[in-house]
């Protein structure tokens, strides 16, 4: 069941606007020293959340971004290391809206008062939340440089994953230290 559950986490981190993106990086690091990357194996836990079809879209819409970075991809051995981790929690939110009029109607004896009692619904909303971490790390120093991750509420629809996919990935690589370039 978790298996399929990674298409609706792409679509809805895209399309709704409860998305978070947010990244940090170490500030004494030139970004512009490194040449190459290369992806990280997927942890065993991610493995079971993904689709092939979208770990692979995940790893091509992480290599386009790098390499408008003028970061060239290498299998092993790559400068940059890239990993991407998926994390989905089950949650619960809950709203209510009062009525405090109930009515138009005679209230207290008066023609223009509002009549009837106060009406509180409560709902109860389940869902899924996903989060999208990518760690970029200097694959000599094993050292974490930057981490951009991406939050949002997981959508039923896996119509739109790979545009969604590559959306996602691009919201949070806008952050990276340095900019894409102009083609």
């Amino acid at each position: 069941m978790k298996r399929f559950i990674l298409p609706m986490l792409l679509l809805l981190l895209y399309s709704c606007s409860t998305i978070t993106v947010t990244a940090d990086y170490d500030k004494e690091v030139d970004f512009s020293i490194y040449k190459t990357f290369s992806l990280m194996k997927w942890r065993d836990d991610n493995n079971k959340l993904l689709t092939p079809f979208d770990k692979k879209r995940i790893e091509e819409a992480v290599k386009t971004e790098m390499a408008a970075r003028n970061y060239k991809y290498q299998k092993t051995g790559g400068e940059l290391a890239v990993s991407v981790f998926i994390i989905l929690e089950d949650k619960t939110s809950y709203s209510s809206y009062t009525d405090y009029y109930g009515g138009f109607g005679y209230y207290y004896g008066t023609p223009w008062g509002w009549g009837g009692p106060a009406r509180t619904t409560v709902s109860r909303y389940d869902y899924t939340q996903g989060t999208m971490i990518f760690n970029v790390f200097d694959a000599n120093k094993k050292q974490l440089i930057w981490q951009g991750t991406a939050i949002g509420e997981v959508d039923s629809n896996p119509a739109n994953n790979e545009k969604n996919i590559k959306q996602v990935v691009n919201e949070v690589f806008l952050r990276y230290p340095i900019n894409k370039t102009v083609k």
